[in-house]
């Protein structure tokens, strides 16, 4: 019999070549590689005959090829241990003459071992994927430091939009890019080290039109949208007044009364490049619109003015739907929208005088932590209105905290002074009252080389139908609209007014 025999004992010294399968080692290690392989073939086979691609199909090759890899320098260093375990003489790991006389067993041994190996791998990794893809992941995990962002995005449309589906999308490419990015914030808060606030726009995020627009599609008919906007004044009695605005948001079918108009336009109808030399994107410094006629218009901001060298090296970006939604999921809320929306549920009462002026005041206050807040709101708003309005309080206790708990609640779901993020640090550019939004572009500075001011007239986009108390009726046409009537003076403000030169969102209009 040769010596080499799992039946024939080996001496100390010789030099017969172990068996690899007969060392533990090596035994986890064909079961591995065998699990990997056939991976690999299954999702070949799906192709060929299928032709549906699985998600993230890449992912999924690359960790069948680095399970096969590892279960090949397993099965190479059970090869390795085994000769030097034979070489001093002792017995072999377990003995395969059973396996060698019955192939049948061995065959089942090898395909038991490999399913209970590839349940093993197969169930953990599915649920380690599963669960680094989930919201409380990409929330909770790193909790103080993604408490902001995911607070906000609990109280946003897309509420019920996972994290991944915006932020990733589908395709290994930006699966592995996310996953390596995700390994270098954990290491930043392991140590320590990140900015408070959280800096945005996401220079590296993922191009618009290949996640919202899975969902969202711009070239639809949208047409006209009418919104309806409450809010209340800043005296004694709280005065409700309503905005009625009709939206044009536009589409790829225009209609007669929108042609040449509409706020996707700037999508839809021609190409956008910009340059922004501010991180934040709020200022812009050069545009270049290329139309569908091929024609051609650049500008260029006049107060501050880019040079050609500077555009012929600058990054230029097409703007897509983040360029104006870029607050889709986590909305910082100003205190003058959300006093308002809180007034309009009655979560605040609109009974208590100046509640309007005074809770914004109570908001735009700066505070260490939000304990803190809690309790300097309550105080602040009880030293008012003992010292204003004495016995009120005691009047109307009820009434009186509903609302100041609302006011604290206001404060804990929009203003994160342990991360220092608020609304003023996180501009919202949809619209133009507390922040720049379309007056980053559409403004009186920024012209073309001959003096044309990029700037449009404000019915292009929205009409007013009616403003006031009451906004049942409205003598107003659908081409030009109304005139907007600034609350408290009724004065007519021209369409050059930039409405965040004295809007901030929150008690700055007041001073």
């Amino acid at each position: 019999m040769d010596d080499d025999s799992p039946s024939t004992p080996i001496k100390k010294g010789t030099s017969a070549q172990p068996r690899a399968i007969f060392n533990p080692m090596s035994v986890v290690g064909f079961a591995l590689a065998l699990f990997g392989g056939l991976g690999e073939v299954f999702i070949f086979l799906n192709n060929l005959f299928s032709g549906i691609s699985l998600n993230y199909q890449g992912v999924v090759v690359m960790l069948f090829m680095l399970v096969i890899i590892i279960g090949l320098v397993l099965v190479g260093i059970g090869y390795w241990l085994e000769k030097n375990r034979r070489k001093s003489g002792r017995e072999a790991s377990f003995s395969g003459e059973t396996l060698v006389r019955h192939p049948i067993l061995a065959l089942m041994f090898a395909v038991g071992l490999t399913a209970a190996t590839a349940i093993v791998i197969g169930t953990g990794s599915y649920q380690v994927y599963h669960m680094t893809e989930s919201v409380e992941f990409c929330g909770q995990l790193c909790h103080s430091v993604m408490n902001p962002e995911y607070t906000t995005y609990h109280n946003s449309s897309h509420a019920r939009v996972k994290c991944v589906e915006c932020h990733i999308g589908e395709g290994a490419d930006w699966f592995v890019r996310a996953k390596i990015s995700g390994m270098r914030q954990i290491y930043g808060v392991l140590a320590n080290d990140y900015p408070k606030p959280i800096p945005t726009p996401i220079h590296n995020l993922r191009p618009a039109r290949e996640t919202c627009e899975k969902c969202h599609w711009p070239g639809k008919f949208i047409g006209f949208k009418e919104k309806i906007l409450t809010y209340y004044q800043s005296d004694e009695k709280n005065t409700q007044r309503k905005l009625r605005l009709l939206v044009k948001i536009g589409g790829e079918e225009e209609t007669a009364l929108m042609k040449g108009s509409g706020i996707h336009f700037h999508m839809l109808s021609r190409k956008v490049e910009y340059i922004s030399r501010s991180p934040d994107r709020q200022k812009i410094d050069y545009i270049k619109v290329t139309r569908t006629d091929n024609s051609v218009s650049e500008y260029l901001d006049t107060d501050n003015m880019i040079t050609d060298e500077e555009i012929k090296n600058s990054e230029r970006r097409i703007m897509d739907c983040l360029d104006c939604h870029n607050r889709p999921a986590h909305k910082f809320r100003t205190p003058m929208k959300t006093v308002n929306a809180s007034m309009k549920q009655g979560l605040i009462s609109t009974d208590i005088p100046q509640i309007k002026l005074q809770a914004v005041i109570a908001l735009d206050t700066d505070y260490k932590t939000t304990p803190e807040a809690v309790t300097g709101i309550g105080n602040a708003l009880r030293n008012f209105y003992e010292k204003n309005y004495p016995g009120f309080i005691n009047n109307h206790p009820k009434k009186w905290l509903t609302t100041v708990e609302e006011i604290q609640a206001i404060y804990k779901r929009s203003i994160f002074p342990e991360m220092k993020a608020k609304w003023k640090v996180y501009p919202d550019n949809i619209g133009h009252r507390d922040w720049p939004g379309c007056f980053r572009c559409h403004n009186e500075n920024t012209k073309t080389k001959e003096g044309k001011a990029l700037y449009q007239a404000c019915n292009d986009c929205h009409l007013i139908l009616a403003q006031g108390e009451d906004i049942s009726k409205s003598n107003a046409d659908f081409v030009s609209g109304l005139p907007f009537n600034h609350p408290g003076n009724d004065e007519i403000l021209d369409e050059y007014t930039d409405c965040n030169d004295c809007h901030d969102g929150g008690k700055t209009v007041y001073e």
